[in-house]
This record gives structure tokens, sequence and C-alpha cells, in this order.
């Protein structure tokens, strides 16, 4: 599973989601998307694979951003 984060300038949460796919290809287009409507936008891609960690949250692995 792949999410899409747009970073935003906030003093509780860094990043806000904009959308969760099942494929590499369909994320990379929302971030492109996300770009068109504003060019100094900044993403992140972020994959889990179903690894938890020892408190069981999700881990997540950056797998592109710009």
């Amino acid at each position: 599973m792949y999410q899409v984060y747009i970073k935003v300038e906030s003093s509780f949460d860094s990043k806000k989601l904009v959308g969760e796919f099942k494929e590499y290809e369909k994320a990379c287009e929302k971030a492109e998307s996300e770009i068109a409507k504003d060019k100094d936008i900044k993403y992140v891609i972020e994959e889990t694979t179903g690894r938890v960690d020892n408190y069981g949250e999700l881990v997540a692995d950056v797998i592109d951003e710009n």
C-alpha cells in the first residue's frame, strides 16, 4: 500500500494524507496532479508492507519525495 502525503507548515502535523493506492504508478500520478495545482508543493510517497514495530504501529518506508 502506498500513501501520498503533502508536506504542510503546521505545529502539530507536518504532513497531510492526500491518497492511498495499491499501485506505485497511481501514487505517482496523484503526486504529479498535486504538483500541477501548486508548483511549490512538497510531497512524500510512503510504502507500508504490513511490518509493525515493538509498539504495534505500522512501519512505513519513504519511497519517493521531492
